[in-house]
């Protein structure tokens, strides 16, 4: 009786309980759907017109959709419910290309028509546009890396180089990741430093109008986190780094602006903003005798 209950409720689970809903997706009839907010406005405009352009010149259209979750939903299954829905004849998909872009899985997908894909081929391809999209996860500006990504389709699209072969853009973009590493040792180093700097002015200062320790010791750390932070908002346009570089930056930084604040305990004498020589004593009459 109880192996009867057991298989009577496995059947009715089996048909009762409703199939994974693919992810539900707006009418694509723009040629950037930006689910997931990636672009600014006018980076938006200025993609979807370049898009509008490329596809005047040429007949082939590019569609780029960006979205915030996959739902458990694969981004290559996603890239191709993307490109079923979009509101094309079947002549105009064989020339279209789709780039689906999930920035929170850090995953980007392709799929390209029928009368592309051997200018387009798997997997290379999508390596090529992950690494476009990839340089720009960490960074203060996403939507660049997708730029780089179209920009990359387009120049295939329209045979200026071929995918697999290596570009001179990319040759020097391997020229500049490797200066990227010497400028996150040089902000390593000038970040703590200049945080230190300022703690030590921000103590003298405080020093001189007779701020208490405690609160001159919690601005100091204060100034030494901010000064950080700007260090890496200036870096971050010159390159991507991690998030973990600005953190172990922080960590260092903020300690020696406290310690920069901390004027009694590595000064010693009166202070009036420059440390002050004490005057020798004069010397007695008999000291000059040598007696």
């Amino acid at each position: 009786m109880t192996m009867s209950l057991s298989l009577i409720a496995c059947l009715l689970s089996f048909f009762l309980v409703a199939p994974a809903r693919a992810l539900e997706l707006p009418p694509l009839t723009s040629p950037i759907t930006d689910l997931a907010g990636m672009f600014p406005p006018a980076s938006l405009s200025d993609l979807t017109q370049r898009l509008d352009r490329f596809e005047t010149e040429s007949g082939t259209r590019v569609f780029v959709i960006t979205v915030r979750s996959l739902e458990g939903e694969d981004i290559t299954a996603l890239a191709e419910q993307a490109f079923l829905a979009l509101p094309l004849s079947e002549t105009e998909r064989r020339k279209t290309v789709l780039l689906a872009v999930a920035p929170t899985k850090r995953l980007v997908a392709f799929r390209a028509g029928s009368q592309l894909r051997e200018l387009l081929p798997e997997p290379q391809t999508r390596e090529k546009l992950q690494a476009q999209v990839a340089l720009y996860w960490d960074g203060m500006r996403p939507d660049l890396g997708i730029h780089g990504a179209v920009y990359y389709l387009i120049r295939v699209l329209r045979g200026d180089i071929r995918v697999g072969s290596q570009t001179e853009e990319e040759k020097l973009e391997q020229v500049s990741l490797r200066g990227g590493e010497a400028g996150a040792i040089f902000a390593l180093c000038l970040g703590p430093f200049l945080a230190f700097f300022v703690g030590v002015f921000w103590g003298i200062y405080a020093t001189q109008y007779g701020v208490q320790r405690g609160p001159r010791l919690l601005m100091g750390a204060i100034f030494g986190g901010a000064t950080a932070k700007i260090v890496g908002l200036l870096m971050s346009l010159l390159g991507n780094y991690s998030e973990n570089l600005w953190y172990f930056i922080m960590f260092l930084a903020i300690p020696l602006a406290v310690f920069g604040s901390f004027t009694e305990f590595w000064m010693s004498g009166d202070w009036s903003g420059i440390p002050r020589i004490k005057e020798r004593p004069p010397r007695k009459p008999e000291d000059r005798m040598g007696i």
